[in-house]
């Protein structure tokens, strides 16, 4: 646990912020800055895209809906970069609950889209518009009614809470339910993309020693490694979040003064970068 004293984190009247704080706070609008000027670019283009080509397959009404979840996303970004550049939340309690919500949700379904993706690919079938339409649905169905509601219920309830400062929920954190709630996130994500990532490797393997040394030229191996690259945005944007969260509930912050919140916060950060997905789409479809 990061050892800092109150009074090195205590903002001044003159409404300036420690070095240190400032420096993370810096790293947040940068990280947020990137995602959504990046993932609006992203999105646009490859709506202009998908719009020109109107093709109705699995795979796109999938995009549509990764589409869709980082759009949600990226709306709240302007209110995190307000809240990291004036030190001081404007917006409401609710509405910081709201968007702290927001990011786990985009989180997780964005994750289940990647790996539907990936097994679908790895299946090698065409699955049936109707049966992908109505999991999409269940998804955005439990997630937006069931979750995040919880989230709203459970999370910033305690009324020691200062609520100029947000996204910091330490002490509902410390619940027994929620303790195992991240746990068992954090070991079916690590878990999924373990297995997912030995099968993926195997098949990319057996397609290079079949296809060798024209692989490039073949559909089926450049399909399979376009799932392998949701495999690293999963491994480079989600994993690191979920391994530092250990670190974060078995070390939880005692006061509101203490950085540890904004390490938290720029690993959570970094899930968001995930929005890039669609700038890589088009280099694909480019290529």
């Amino acid at each position: 646990m990061f050892n800092t004293s109150s009074a090195q984190h205590t903002i001044p009247s003159n409404g300036t912020l420690p070095q240190n704080l400032e420096r993370l706070h810096l790293i947040l609008i940068g990280l947020y800055s990137v995602t959504m000027a990046g993932g609006i670019v992203g999105i646009i283009v490859m709506s202009r895209h998908l719009f020109q080509r109107n093709i109705q397959t699995v795979m796109t009404i999938i995009i549509i809906n990764l589409m869709a979840v980082h759009s949600i996303l990226l709306l709240s970004l302007p209110f995190r970069l307000a809240y990291y550049i004036l030190s001081e939340w404007k917006f409401g309690w609710l509405t910081c609950k709201m968007f702290s919500a927001m990011i786990y949700a985009h989180m997780y379904i964005t994750f289940i889209f990647y790996v539907a993706i990936i097994i679908i690919r790895l299946l090698r079938q065409e699955f049936k518009r109707c049966y992908t339409t109505t999991w999409i649905a269940a998804v955005w169905f439990v997630m937006i009614l069931v979750i995040s509601p919880i989230f709203l219920s459970y999370y910033g309830i305690s009324k020691s809470y200062n609520h100029s400062k947000c996204f910091q929920f330490h002490r509902d954190i410390q619940e027994q339910g929620m303790v195992i709630a991240n746990y068992s996130l954090i070991g079916i994500m690590v878990a999924t993309v373990s297995a997912l990532s030995i099968i993926q490797l195997a098949v990319i393997f057996q397609l290079v020693m079949k296809y060798w040394p024209d692989m490039n030229s073949h559909v089926e191996f450049r399909a399979q490694m376009k799932s392998f690259f949701f495999i690293l945005v999963i491994v480079v944007c989600f994993i690191p979040h979920h391994v530092f969260r250990i670190y974060y509930i078995q070390n939880f912050p005692a006061d509101d003064d203490n950085n540890l919140f904004l390490y938290n916060e720029i690993f959570l950060a970094f899930t968001a970068l995930c929005c890039l997905d669609m700038l890589c789409f088009i280099a694909g479809i480019a290529h």
